[in-house]
């Protein structure tokens, strides 16, 4: 475990942090200066323990809100405020350079945004006075409230996203990631429903008139910016997993070349967790999942590829490592919710109570020892910052 601790520095700071890199710490600090609402963005070199002011915006108007997307070599900086006008502001992670700051009119009022890459987001907005006829239309089409948009940043382009469905699943439940061929690739969740509504409506399936399907899509990005920069209707996913009335199937994380799932059949309570490589797309069964209720529950770190089956017994939890991982820690329960488990040794877990500072607790499952800490923390693989 690396621990970085900015207590010094950030502790009494309004502290955003955007991302954790192995290298670079980048946050955004909000500060009121001579009465203007300032937002300044930083970032923090490892290697030379110093802070640097990679940009600031200042706004008069304080009803703005500020949404943070830190992209491969950039930090793009949204500033809505549920209007028809959005500013998008870019600043360069190499050179800590402002390369963009535009005013962008939108059709309809802000609603979401979404980064696909450094140069390409979707936003998408809903009605407002103006464009309320068009959103009607909208809706009798789409069955949704909401329009979507891909703005190109580089080529100064809006793109209307014609495949409806695609772009609310983008919205909704997109994770991305890089194939082993170095491809980057999103991931598309489309769950029919929460689970506990779909195993009832398994049971009743002579009152079901649709197909009740969960999928898991996946499209390289490329050729999904492409789909839409050519207003296709359809984009073309390819569907890597699906269950229908008999059972569910539900994404839990995506670790170096394997996605992993866990499927579910109703008629035999049978549930399990399956791997599919993203080489070859050979799925293999990859352990049975165990049972779930008020003293037993799956803690998945999606970040970081890893899922733990936890218990509790009395006033301990016992943490044991399901999907890789191999940490077997058993830890007080009086310590708080866990937040996330460094090197199979280290148990970081939230200690704070609804009112007053912060309080983040560590315990080592090697030496039975808990040290806490009156300050917020953020995790990053085997990277941890005090804050």
């Amino acid at each position: 475990m690396t621990v970085i601790d900015l207590r010094d520095e950030l502790y009494r700071r309004k502290i955003d942090i955007i991302e954790i890199t192995d290298e670079f710490i980048y946050y955004a600090e909000e500060l009121k200066i001579n009465g203007v609402d300032t937002i300044y963005l930083y970032s923090y070199s490892f290697s030379t323990g110093s802070e640097r002011v990679m940009s600031y915006f200042t706004f008069d108007d304080a009803t703005y809100l500020q949404h943070y997307y830190a992209c491969k070599n950039s930090i793009i900086v949204l500033f809505e405020n549920d209007t028809n006008r959005v500013w998008i502001v870019k600043v360069d992670k190499n050179s800590n350079e402002e390369v963009y700051r535009k005013k962008i009119p939108l059709i309809g009022r802000f609603f979401e945004c979404v980064s696909i890459d450094d140069n390409n987001i979707i936003i998408y907005s809903k009605a407002d006075s103006e464009s309320r006829e068009l959103f009607n239309r909208c809706l009798e089409e789409t069955n949704s409230d909401c329009l979507a948009n891909l703005y190109d940043l580089e080529q100064g382009y809006r793109y209307f996203v014609k495949d409806f469905r695609t772009a609310m699943l983008v919205k909704n439940s997109m994770y991305k990631f890089i194939d082993p061929k170095g491809t980057e690739q999103l991931l598309l969740c489309d769950p029919y429903c929460d689970e506990s509504e779909k195993e009832e409506l398994s049971r009743e399936l002579s009152k079901v008139s649709e197909d009740i399907r969960d999928n898991i899509w996946i499209i390289s990005k490329e050729k999904f910016l492409d789909g839409v920069k050519n207003s296709l209707e359809s984009i073309g996913l390819k569907k890597v997993a699906s269950a229908g009335a008999e059972g569910l199937v539900r994404f839990e994380c995506i670790s170096d070349d394997k996605i992993v799932f866990r499927a579910k059949v109703f008629a035999h309570g049978k549930e399990q967790f399956f791997e599919m490589s993203t080489v070859n797309g050979e799925v293999k069964a990859i352990g049975e999942v165990k049972s779930r209720n008020n003293m037993s529950h799956y803690f998945t770190d999606i970040e970081n590829g890893r899922v733990y089956y936890l218990t509790r017994d009395d006033d301990k939890i016992t943490l044991k490592g399901e999907i890789n991982s191999n940490a077997v820690i058993t830890y007080p329960h009086s310590i708080g919710k866990i937040e996330s488990c460094i090197d199979d040794r280290f148990v970081i877990a939230d200690s704070s109570k609804s009112y007053g500072e912060p309080l983040m607790s560590i315990y080592d499952g090697r030496l039975n020892l808990t040290d806490t800490y009156q300050a917020r923390v953020k995790t990053k693989g085997e990277i941890l910052v005090f804050f």
